[in-house]
């Protein structure tokens, strides 16, 4: 326990967790002790941040002795980062044994949703593309489908949109055939249409038409609306044409943007 724990120790004894709802944040405050439902303070006492922005709590009440719910209205998306902090003490913020809760700096609030991931893949696809040299494209086809979406979409059978800016543990594969032998091919993660550096692979196939797992891993930085998919290119002259059988694309967060 720290200083400022041992002296305020009813400002410790609470955790707070939050939603995000459509158009806004519902937060809750669970604190160790019973408190007395009969009052509660007014919205005003709590001062919510959003994303480094104040947000007005427009209502509040209790769900019963140990949690009490904020509304915290007009919240366009999904938030990176919520805090709380109670201007207190008030005596409408008390245990049933009257002890007055004490006041408590910004506290990180926990999303209590999981953090976002997605997942999907495609199996006997028959992808085709006559490649032209150093030009990328885009895999994108009818059979790819969605395993896994949490605070993220799938669409256009090729890409995911992000909804919650981040890191993200990237990881992707391929199966590849090649119509001419002795041509290099590159694959790599693509961000709003531009191939990334991180998690780009190449292989020179050795015989025409046959099949190679490629596959690539990176961490990105992404931000809301940011659009995850996977291409492929050739370095070479010659027009191969490149076949992709197999495709998967597995997205997670793995931390905040700062």
């Amino acid at each position: 326990m720290t200083l400022k724990q041992f002296l305020r120790p009813y400002a410790a004894l609470s955790s707070i967790t939050h939603t995000f709802d459509t158009d806004h944040l519902d937060i809750w405050i669970v604190f160790k002790f019973t408190m007395e439902q009969t009052v509660k303070p007014a919205n005003a006492k709590w001062i919510c941040e959003v994303d480094e922005v104040v947000k007005a709590v427009t209502a509040s009440a209790w769900i019963d002795a140990f949690t009490m719910k904020l509304t915290v209205d007009a919240i366009a998306s999904i938030p990176s980062v919520v805090t709380i902090e109670y201007d207190g003490p008030d005596v409408t913020l008390r245990t049933t044994w009257a002890k007055q809760w004490e006041p408590w700096g910004a506290i990180l609030s926990q999303d209590s949703q999981p953090l976002p991931f997605g997942n999907f893949k495609g199996n006997e696809i028959g992808w085709t593309q006559a490649a032209a040299q150093g030009v990328w494209y885009t895999i994108s086809d009818a059979g790819i489908t969605i395993d896994f979406e949490n605070k993220m979409s799938f669409q256009n059978n090729q890409e995911f949109k992000v909804d919650v800016a981040g890191h993200y543990s990237l990881a992707y594969y391929m199966t590849v055939e090649c119509s001419i032998a002795n041509k290099h091919v590159l694959t790599a993660p693509e961000i709003n249409g531009t191939e990334q550096l991180g998690g780009r692979t190449h292989h020179e196939f050795g015989q025409a038409n046959v099949e190679q797992c490629m596959s690539g891993v990176s961490i990105v930085l992404l931000a809301v609306d940011d659009l995850v998919s996977i291409n492929i290119s050739t370095p070479d002259a010659g027009n191969p044409t490149l076949i992709v059988d197999h495709i998967g694309l597995t997205l997670t967060q793995i931390g905040l943007t700062e």
